[in-house]
């Protein structure tokens, strides 16, 4: 049983997203999601083209939304690598949990989901291999202070992949 994602409190710099993505606009999202997905399918196509994952890779989902892309950034880490889809709504965070439990067991690598902001959470130095995102960056107030906060957590080698 999905249990939904405690509401993360509306502070720091995206608190403004944060409290609309925890209201009507996040309950729609989660409640047509696999339209959603249908139709932005070619732009989570062309960030994973550009991503150019590698087996083993650990990567952030940035924005995961009820991760769509997320999913598919675990298949092409494989069993060894990890992603971790990251997004401020607790309704989409919720569905994404949801759709993790019901594809458990299935083939491809491992998708887990977090409720925080991306832009503030501390994700521990070198945590990733690459950042990726469809559309979740263009919802940050600050993108240069966000950019100089997740810079960390990438790996010496490590890359990025936005639309």
């Amino acid at each position: 049983m999905t249990t939904p994602a405690t509401p993360l409190a509306a502070s720091g710099p995206n608190a403004d997203q944060i409290d609309y993505w925890n209201g009507d606009a996040g309950e729609r999202w989660a409640r047509y999601q696999d339209k959603l997905d249908a139709m932005l399918q070619p732009f989570s196509s062309a960030v994973l083209e550009l991503a150019d994952i590698k087996p083993g890779e650990r990567l952030m989902d940035i924005g995961c939304g009820c991760g769509a892309t997320t999913f598919e950034a675990a298949e092409h880490a494989g069993p060894a690598g990890h992603a971790l889809g990251v997004d401020i709504s607790g309704p989409m965070i919720a569905r994404a949990r949801k759709r993790a439990e019901e594809r458990a067991g299935t083939s491809g690598g491992h998708a887990e989901f977090m409720l925080a902001d991306a832009a503030t959470h501390d994700f521990g130095a070198g945590a990733f291999d690459l950042l990726v995102s469809r559309f979740g960056i263009m919802f940050f107030a600050d993108p240069v202070a966000a950019f100089s906060h997740m810079k960390p957590s990438l790996g010496t080698s490590g890359r990025i992949a936005f639309v």
